[in-house]
């Protein structure tokens, strides 16, 4: 997995340079390009390759994208790779990201659980964590199945953001 992300970065960061400066014109449209390092409502702060900080402007007719998919602009993280179209200090015409959500590990007792989901009771309150198919599921150390987990169970849950779990590892009664 980490083989993985450097890989990408290391693409990202080719791609980057390989397209020249951090920023190019096109008319009075300008593309800059860098690494996202906040983002808020109403604008996007870049860190440049050469190290200038670049904020974009954005309104609500400003696209977003995140891995070339329409995302809401919450969804841009800092550490992603973003590029934006805008001209000057006007809200960008769009902006693109491309990142992966950090590893979250939530731990807590289950409340409910079903082929799809289940819902984790954290120190921070109910948290709903979608499964998939390749959700690896473990029970008292032993490979298990969703189906097979109980509520009131405890449950450590490895997953990204919205994303499906990848590891759900729970201790319940033995059967």
């Amino acid at each position: 997995m980490r083989t993985r992300l450097a890989l990408l970065s290391i693409c990202l960061i080719g791609a980057l340079l390989a397209a020249g400066a951090a920023s190019a014109r096109m008319g009075n449209l300008v593309v800059d390009k860098g690494i996202v390092q906040s983002v808020s409502a109403g604008q996007v702060v870049l860190r440049a390759l050469d190290g200038s900080t670049i904020t974009i402007t954005v309104g609500p007719k400003t696209r977003v994208f995140l891995n070339d998919i329409p995302a809401p602009l919450s969804a841009i993280q800092p550490g992603y790779v973003a590029g934006a179209l805008h001209d000057g200090s006007k809200p960008a015409v769009y902006v693109r990201a491309v990142g992966r959500a950090p590893l979250v590990v939530d731990k807590g007792v289950i409340m409910s659980v079903s082929a799809g989901s289940l819902v984790l009771r954290t120190a921070a309150g109910p948290v709903t964590i979608t499964v998939g198919p390749s959700t690896a599921v473990m029970l008292n150390g032993q490979p298990a199945s969703v189906t097979d987990l109980r509520p009131g169970y405890s449950a450590e849950v490895s997953h990204r953001g919205s994303e499906p779990a990848i590891q759900i590892r729970a201790l319940g009664r033995k059967r």
